[in-house]
């Protein structure tokens, strides 16, 4: 792992020079939030939020302030199919590109499985015990915690299984302790899509390996990368580089977002593949208390794309004291 971080790092001085001197296009402008819901939109789910003094609803998120202000450089060119650089404070979009077309999220599902595991109220050292029926066979080829049946992990150590390695058998683990199935959580996976007004998100299962009507988008990604940072243990799990889960046995989990601890502020989010998504991922960046989150589907160059959009997005855009 810590090759892998020495040859990526090697490589992306050279690369973010000239992914800079080839940066072109007229020049951004800052886009306000959408418009309050249209009345005849569906109705919003009505399941309540559990344990409301450690995880605020969505209607409880702070106010939307003003948004920064462009200096008029260009953006960097990327190679993602859809992307969104967005302001978490103001709600506005600093760059967009197909930003609400639908495509599928890969492991960016994972994000709204934490979401919920965090919204139900369950303790986080509540042991679980790894189903007997674990499909091994369906999981050799997608990324695991590395469980197996009979297996014993808090709650909290599966987070961090789901949200650094990209757990498959975490998230099923996860969302059968909290809703009783797979099935079942699924459904609060859409209930929370309609609490966000993710308008263009549908979920068919809690890990995102996905099928064709499982898809989400970059704008609706950011809603719930947002949302989800408001959770301080959410905010932990995805700014943790390592952990050593310990349960009956002990297993090295490694932070698969190249970003932490090189990309000065970046403390999130997530990392996906599918070969039908490609590589996608949502990575927010804090300096000097601005947050900014990048989202990109089917982005090739994620990681490169990644830097030389927040590195962009703090030098063009200037925020009120």
């Amino acid at each position: 792992m810590r090759l892998y971080r020495t040859i990526f790092a090697a490589s992306v001085v050279g690369t973010l020079l000239v992914v800079a001197a080839c940066s072109q296009g007229s020049s951004p402008t800052v886009s306000p939030a959408p418009a309050a819901e249209d009345p005849t939109a569906p109705p919003v789910a009505s399941e309540p939020v559990r344990n409301l003094e450690r995880t605020p609803s969505a209607e409880a998120l702070p106010t939307p302030s003003a948004g920064p202000v462009s200096r008029d450089q260009p953006p960097p060119l990327v190679t993602a199919r859809s992307l969104l650089v967005f302001d978490e404070a103001s709600g506005a979009a600093l760059y967009e590109s197909n930003a609400h077309m639908r495509l599928p999220p890969a492991s960016l599902t994972k994000i709204a499985t934490a979401v919920l595991v965090l919204e139900s109220g369950i303790d986080l050292q509540t042991l679980i015990t790894v189903h007997p029926d674990l499909e091994k066979e369906w999981l050799e080829d997608s990324a695991t915690m590395g469980l197996l049946p009979g297996d014993s992990f808090s709650v909290h150590e599966l987070l961090y299984g789901m949200l650094l390695v990209s757990g498959n058998d975490a998230a099923r683990e996860l969302a059968q302790a909290t809703a009783g199935t797979e099935e079942s959580f699924v459904d609060r996976m859409n209930d929370l899509a309609k609490r966000l007004a993710l308008r263009d998100t549908h979920f068919t299962d809690v890990h995102g390996l996905g099928g064709p009507d499982h898809y989400s988008s970059a704008w609706d990604l950011a809603q719930l990368s947002k949302y989800a940072m408001t959770f301080p243990e959410f905010r932990v799990l995805v700014g943790t580089e390592t952990h050593v889960a310990s349960g009956t046995r002990d297993l090295s989990l490694y932070n698969l977002n190249p970003l932490l601890n090189y990309t000065r502020g970046v403390d999130g989010i997530k990392t996906g593949y599918t070969e039908e998504a490609g590589p996608t991922f949502v990575a927010c960046a804090d300096r000097g208390g601005h947050r900014v989150i990048v989202v990109m589907l089917d982005a090739p160059s994620m990681a490169l794309d990644a830097i030389a959009l927040i590195e962009w997005a703090f030098a063009n855009f200037e925020w009120a004291p």
